[in-house]
């Protein structure tokens, strides 16, 4: 049997769910909302009647979400592809440090919530911020990751049988987040920036930008890249650690192929001459050999000498898919030179491919209406 007991505070009024039934321990559940009280209280004594409800009570007092944490590295993530496993880290980590220490049965909602308010509210951490230059908030695309990050973990968590129901349920989804861009360089910033990608002091930066622009590849894919991976023979790389997890080859030509053929004969002398014992020679080393080089710096740096505004490095992957659409790549060829596994992601670009379709539908005409 259910009771609801409707409470008053200074913030607000809440509504305290006590649900008994004979045979298990009591659930309770505090709400905002009068109606979400009443559906939670319908839903847990229909999910006991029907055996559904797990008696978990005493696993959720004595697990935390570190000890599910722990475990879903161990079982899960370990699986994810690596840029996958870059991105998803940085969220694993913020609630092991935010909330690691909790019992499960202590998470609620409304401490997640509070949680998701705060870090929205602090902004952009990667950057340096000062008065003249505050730090940008968070997107709701990036609290959208970590509020989803969280719901996986407690999805784990009631499989493994240590949690009854999620809080999340009773935060609120992140939803209609239309975050797509198509930012490309015009002919202008183009030659701007690959010049002011030549003057830079990182001798890579210049290959891996034109690598980008050529095929389409992204940053963690390109500097991913080892020499056995580039096979000038055939005028491919292979791209291994992609955002899919699946490998693809990218073709290597023209004005790329000629730069990586000096790129490979510098990068062999450097190791040569560091006589590192290293099996694995990246195509654009750090100075030390062992690590592929971080980029990120003097991308930045020669962007803003070439003058260019509101573009990121990964614009330089849809400067590459408008110019193929411009050029009268089909959507399924731009999506198999991306590495997308559906058309969805390339239909961004189908109203730059207006004038080739124009010519495919004339021609077609043509030949079955002649004058």
């Amino acid at each position: 049997m259910a009771t609801i007991q409707k409470r008053e505070h200074k913030t607000g009024t809440t509504y305290r769910v006590m649900v008994r039934m004979k045979g298990f321990p009591p659930q309770q559940r505090t709400f905002k909302r009068l109606t979400d009280a009443k559906q939670w209280a319908q839903d847990t004594e229909s999910a006991i009647r029907k055996g559904e409800f797990k008696n978990v009570v005493r696993t959720a007092a004595s697990k935390t979400l570190q000890d599910v944490i722990d475990r879903f590295r161990k079982e899960v993530f370990i699986y994810r592809a690596e840029s996958t496993k870059r991105a998803e880290a940085s969220f694993l980590n913020h609630w092991e440090r935010t909330l690691g220490q909790y019992a499960l049965a202590y998470i609620t909602a409304d401490m997640i919530s509070d949680n998701l308010a705060a870090l929205a509210a602090a902004g952009d951490g990667r950057r340096k911020s000062d008065d003249k230059n505050p730090a940008k908030p968070k997107s709701r695309k990036t609290i959208k990751h970590y509020r989803d990050t969280l719901a996986v973990l407690f999805k784990y968590a009631m499989q493994w049988g240590w949690v009854g129901t999620s809080p999340l349920d009773g935060v609120n989804k992140i939803t209609k987040i239309r975050n797509e861009r198509s930012r490309y360089l015009n002919e202008a910033e183009r030659k701007a920036l690959l010049d002011a990608c030549k003057a830079s002091d990182n001798e890579h930066l210049y290959p891996v930008v034109v690598f980008a622009l050529s095929t389409g590849a992204r940053k963690g894919e390109i500097l991913g890249l080892t020499l056995a991976d580039v096979d000038l023979a055939r005028d491919v790389a292979v791209l291994r650690d992609t955002k899919n997890g699946d490998t693809r080859a990218v073709p290597v030509v023209h004005h790329l192929r000629d730069l990586l053929d000096e790129q490979i004969k510098a990068v062999n002398a450097f190791y040569d001459e560091l006589g590192s014992s290293t099996k694995k020679r990246w195509l654009f080393p750090r100075r030390d050999g062992l690590e592929p080089m971080d980029i990120r710096k003097s991308w930045e740096n020669a962007r803003d000498a070439a003058g260019i505004e509101d573009f990121r490095f990964h614009d330089l992957r849809h400067s590459t898919a408008s110019y193929l659409a411009m050029n009268g790549a089909s959507l399924v060829e731009i999506a198999e030179i991306l590495g997308h596994r559906t058309l969805q992601m390339v239909r961004r670009y189908a109203h730059l491919s207006e004038s080739h379709v124009k010519n495919v539908v004339t021609n077609l005409n043509e030949r079955i209406f002649p004058t």
